[in-house]
């Protein structure tokens, strides 16, 4: 079959990011104007022509293409299959452009991965434009899929972790299919196929060019908000570390001098976590890298190991100096614990992104304000602060949708309004959509205008490349803070 996998552009936004399996994530100058390679899509394409397929991916979003030119693309090349992730927040936009993109090239099938077709999937197939949808992990299903679709007949039906339209019109859902067992199984996604001449920005980077990996999926907690653990799987799978190791050989190889680790939860084993550190010297890499932790998975000897490895940065889920609100959304994770995590990292001068939120169940004022002093005095070096938001998927979903079914599939919470207005908000807390609204850029320009702050990061600036990174992010990020839109 000839197969497009398609990263789209979006009228809302110049940056969407939607590199995970699970679709977008979050978008605009909030996040610095970051963008990621779609590793998750190239994944896919890699998998499909190592099946036989002709399959191509296509970044439209990182080549700034129009509708209109994709769907030139599309009715001049004729092909068979469009796969795309889609999620909650981009879905309503992500179905029209299926359906433009249809009408270009009649015969044409589409098929949509991710939240929104997993745990939302009457809803997501019955939008105009959507064909198929598969549900949780994409890589196995999306090759059997295709390969019955080539057959022709009614083999497709039996596709498990697929829905469709059946004869009738009827929406029919396939039994979930299993979760892969061994991902040292998946290939290394072929990198040579991302355009070219792309330079994707990403400000917490230290080196450039940098590519993104994926080592584990699946995470143990269990937070209110969070569908991680129930897309992926609530036990950690693990990449080995020789595979790990091996890809970033092979990313080493094409010039790459960083890595951005995707995983969730990449230190939830520390002794694989060790043995990726020794193997990066083993191998004398020249790479410096990125990872996401919980604060109560870090230790003293496992930071020395990462830092001696090349990691430079840590992100972790902070959400929210009070411990009120943590128990609250389920974190499992105690402020103790945070402050400890962020004086390691310090000690062994490792940087730190601190993921926040507002806006969560039994939020006020006044904890918001405690939460901004408990970051003031742990001193990330970057923060990124949202308002919660009740996604399909979560138990708090869950709870909002039974006293308030009209919050639907949650896809009036588009890509427009992510992270800076509020959805539903106002039945677990007793503030206003305007007050979190403003409470978000009062953090930012609280944390982010400091005089020692703004110093600390000029004294950092040792290149024109650095200095025109961090002069961008910066803009970005002021822009947000002084403004009243993305």
């Amino acid at each position: 079959m000839k197969i497009l996998t398609l990263n789209p552009p979006s009228k809302h936004s110049k940056n969407v990011a939607r590199d995970l399996v699970y679709g977008c994530w979050c978008k605009g100058k909030r996040i610095a104007g970051i963008q990621f390679p779609p590793v998750s899509l190239l994944l896919v394409t890699t998998v499909l022509r190592d099946a036989g397929h002709e399959s191509h991916i296509l970044d439209a979003a990182a080549l700034m293409m129009t509708l209109d030119q994709i769907k030139e693309k599309v009715a001049r090349e004729k092909y068979d299959l469009c796969y795309m992730l889609t999620s909650t927040m981009t879905v309503v936009e992500d179905a029209e452009i299926l359906q433009e993109l249809k009408e270009a090239c009649p015969g044409m099938k589409t098929v949509v991965a991710g939240s929104q077709p997993t745990f939302m999937p009457q809803a997501t197939l019955a939008r105009k434009g959507i064909d198929f949808i598969l549900m949780r992990e994409q890589e196995g299903i999306i090759q059997e899929l295709a390969e019955a679709l080539q057959q022709g007949g009614d083999s497709y039906k039996k596709v498990l972790g697929i829905g469709f339209k059946d004869d009738n019109g009827d929406i029919v859902i396939n039994p979930p299919a299993p979760l892969i067992k061994n991902l040292d199984e998946l290939p290394i996604a072929d990198r040579t196929l991302l355009p070219q001449d792309v330079d994707y920005f990403n400000p917490i980077v230290k080196r450039m060019p940098f590519t993104t990996m994926f080592t584990t999926r699946g995470c143990t907690a269990k937070c209110t908000y969070c569908t991680s653990p129930f897309f992926y799987g609530e036990k950690v799978r693990f990449r080995s570390a020789e595979k790990v190791v091996e890809e970033m050989e092979y990313c080493q190889n094409l010039g790459y001098k960083e890595i951005f680790f995707r995983d969730e939860l990449f230190t939830a084993s520390k002794k694989r976590v060790l043995d990726i550190c020794q193997g990066i010297k083993d191998k004398k890499l020249d790479l410096t890298w990125i990872c996401s932790s919980r604060v109560n998975n870090v230790d003293e000897e496992m930071l020395a190991a990462m830092k001696d490895a090349g990691c430079h940065l840590i992100r972790f889920g902070v959400e929210s100096g009070v411990q009120e609100i943590l128990d609250n959304v389920r974190k499992d994770i105690t402020v103790e614990e945070t402050r400890r995590a962020f004086a390691l990292c310090h000690k062994y001068k490792i940087d730190t992104h601190a993921h926040c939120m507002i806006g969560s169940p039994g939020e006020t004022k006044e904890t918001i304000n405690q939460s901004l002093r408990f970051i003031l005095e742990i001193e990330p070096t970057i923060i990124t602060f949202g308002i919660t938001t009740p996604y399909p998927g979560t138990p708090l979903f869950e709870e909002v949708a039974a006293v308030h079914p009209e919050i639907g599939d949650g896809s009036q919470m588009d890509i427009s309004r992510l992270h800076t207005d509020t959805f539903f908000n106002q039945f677990f807390t007793d503030l206003t959509n305007e007050e979190l609204s403003k409470d978000i850029r009062r953090i930012y320009r609280r944390f982010y205008l400091r005089p020692k702050y703004i110093w600390s990061w000029i004294k950092r600036i040792d290149s024109w490349a650095e200095f025109k990174r961090v002069t961008l992010a910066g803009a970005n990020v002021l822009d947000f803070s002084l403004s009243w839109s993305e």
